[in-house]
């Protein structure tokens, strides 16, 4: 496996992958997935890539910006996603590892996640790499007419602050 830059050439696979997660329906709220020029303009450039395993796609992490007021250009969105047929391989940890170090070499101090309660694993290993629950957003969204809470999540650089 090798961790590579995500680049238009692997935005189907990445589509696939996210397809998974709105199928499963408890992962995102999103009901379907974005063109590729969407994509790229809601996610950071240079925080994007793409765990390969035979120059196939088996899982991706972005970030994007929380807001885009200056003050908050350090503080970004993570979203990090699986093939569902490579699941408890540890490529979630090479990943979330990887866009921990790139974040913060960039300048990045703050990296927050909005999670389903249900989605247990992922709120597992976003604590394994230092994020803490700041606290659950109760019905503040909607997935097919049902109200659903949300926990945030917050990992704050101990190398910049």
């Amino acid at each position: 496996m090798e961790i590579k830059h995500l680049e238009q050439q692997h935005y189907n696979d990445v589509a696939r992958i996210y397809q998974q997660a709105i199928d499963a329906g408890n992962i995102t709220l999103a009901t379907k997935t974005s063109p590729w020029e969407s994509w790229d303009y809601d996610h950071l450039k240079n925080m994007r890539f793409v765990a390969l395993e035979d120059n196939t796609v088996i899982g991706w992490v972005a970030l994007s910006p929380v807001l885009q007021r200056t003050g908050y250009h350090g503080v970004t969105e993570l979203s990090i996603y699986i093939d569902e047929n490579h699941h408890g391989k540890g490529i979630g940890k090479i990943l979330m590892q990887h866009i921990i170090d790139s974040s913060e070499q960039a300048g990045i101090w703050t990296i927050m996640s909005f999670i389903f309660p249900e989605n247990e694993k992922s709120i597992a290993l976003h604590k394994k790499f230092g994020f803490s629950v700041l606290g659950t957003q109760h019905k503040s969204a909607q997935l097919k007419g049902v109200w659903m809470d949300n926990c945030i999540l917050e990992r704050r650089s101990t190398i910049i602050l």
